[in-house]
């Protein structure tokens, strides 16, 4: 028999998520009332936890943490075996620092929204992509939004394989590899569009070659060149002629040679609403609701003197009647 709930908190040199658990915690256990609750330290980090969690059959496993920390929970799960995985549900819950002043005001937070989900258990399959690469051993990796490449390289020449296709970039580029729209949360998922097929998108932005230091796109940022899609596919391939990939993110600090993305279907049971939570209204959107205070007095006007106007046909029918 499975055990019910395990709450993590990983609040080990989380500031944000310290602050907010001193506030809600003991909100968020009476609500959710976990059978087991353990916090991250220096000789229990997130890592050890989650693959305690994993193989100590746990039925609902919620993770309460910066979004970093939910990126590094995602990933040490995505390393456990399918069965394990969809055996579980699993909820993310990222703090960020913008979203804590709201959460610290009861009469504008949606904690009792939040926790509504986590204890409702709704789940979906979801699917994410796996990275393989090359630098210099075989790596693997998983990731949920997307994931940057670049060539810093004058005579690199790389290869793209996107499907059926097959293209070719010389010199040095930015790539991007777009995936879910949404964050890595269990509160951001949207509840109507279940099982719906996705597929990678390519994107590049290509650095200028300028011929000459008086050409004016010698001094136009990288930042601002145009970014063109290559396509779409469901497995992506990139190889270089050397090592001349880097990929924007912390864990890998070497070069890489090649890179295998995939797509991994149903891979995790991920807990989110059953109906779309209600996002409050921020006073900035209120404001520019707002009509100018000349298309005000406009409206008032034109109010005035349609209501004159009513007053002088019924004036006018009442003339007629006495006469």
């Amino acid at each position: 028999m499975k055990r019910p709930l395990h709450l993590i908190l990983d609040s080990h040199l989380n500031p944000g998520v310290s602050l907010f658990w001193w506030k809600h915690g003991l909100r968020v256990m009476e609500q959710l009332v976990p059978a087991e609750f353990a916090s991250t330290s220096n000789r229990q980090p997130l890592e050890k936890l989650l693959e305690q969690s994993v193989w100590s059959g746990w039925k609902k496993v919620i993770l309460i943490g910066s979004p970093a920390s939910v990126q590094r929970g995602f990933n040490i799960l995505m390393q456990a075996n399918d069965a394990c995985r969809n055996s579980l549900e699993v909820g993310f819950w990222p703090l960020k620092w913008s979203d804590l002043p709201f959460q610290m005001i009861p009469q504008i937070s949606q904690l009792g929204s939040i926790l509504q989900v986590f204890k409702a258990g709704h789940t979906l399959p979801v699917d994410v992509i796996k990275l393989q690469y090359l630098s210099p051993e075989l790596e693997t990796s998983y990731f949920w939004k997307g994931l940057s490449i670049r060539s810093r390289n004058a005579g690199a020449d790389t290869r793209f394989y996107l499907d059926d296709q097959n293209l070719h970039e010389e010199g040095t580029f930015d790539c991007r590899i777009e995936f879910h729209k949404e964050e890595l949360s269990s509160l951001m998922m949207i509840p109507d569009k279940p099982g719906k097929a996705l597929q990678m998108s390519v994107y590049l932005t290509r650095k200028n070659q300028a011929s000459s230091k008086s050409s004016v796109r010698h001094w136009i940022p990288s930042r601002y060149q145009p970014e063109q899609i290559l396509g779409s596919g469901r497995q992506i391939e990139i190889e270089g002629n050397w090592a001349n990939l880097e990929l924007n993110d912390p864990e890998v600090r070497e070069p890489v040679q090649s890179l295998h993305v995939e797509i991994i279907r149903r891979a995790l049971p991920l807990i989110i609403p059953a109906i779309p939570i209600r996002s409050r209204e921020t006073l900035k959107s209120k404001l520019f609701q707002l009509e100018p205070r000349g298309s005000v007095a406009t409206q008032r006007q034109n109010a005035s003197s349609a209501k004159r106007n009513r007053l002088r046909f019924r004036n006018h029918k009442l003339d007629t009647r006495g006469s």
